[in-house]
């Protein structure tokens, strides 16, 4: 728990920090989410099949068939964790690959999962596994307007 001298410290900080004031520096910090892109506002990101994305959401569409607002919400926000889910696995791959492509030791893996690497693919996992919950919490909360549905 903060303490009350805490808090003003902390109001006085915000006060001074006003962000990024060049053109350049905003433009830095507006790609912040872009960085990787599994937490981008953008679904669909430059270079992503916009094809294989509508074929995922007809598949989810065609499986589930929304009947209500609630029901198309949660099964969205499923669609989007499974396609960034999707990122996620495309990343580490290309991560592992090319980690393995320019290590220079005859240990490979080791080198990759102790260097910087390694801790770029620790991260990946863990939004990974914060995906997965979005994903299979979704599709709970659908299942279960559903079940609410048939008892009502």
């Amino acid at each position: 728990m903060s303490s009350q001298r805490q808090i003003e410290a902390n109001r006085l900080n915000a006060m001074q920090s006003t962000g990024p004031k060049s053109d350049t520096g905003k433009t830095v910090v507006a790609q912040n989410a872009m960085k990787h892109g599994v937490f981008s506002k953008k679904i669909l990101l430059d270079g992503e099949s916009k094809n294989e994305f509508q074929c995922l959401q007809t598949e989810f569409y065609n499986h589930f068939q929304p009947q209500s607002f609630l029901e198309t919400f949660f099964l969205e926000r499923a669609i989007t964790a499974a396609w960034r889910l999707s990122r996620v696995t495309q990343m580490e791959s290309m991560l592992i690959s090319y980690a393995v492509d320019n290590s220079f030791g005859d240990k490979g893996m080791i080198e990759v999962l102790r260097g910087q690497e390694g801790a770029e693919l620790a991260l990946l996992s863990r939004y990974e596994i914060t995906l997965e919950r979005i994903l299979f919490r979704s599709l709970a909360e659908l299942r279960s307007i559903r079940q609410g549905q048939e008892t009502g």
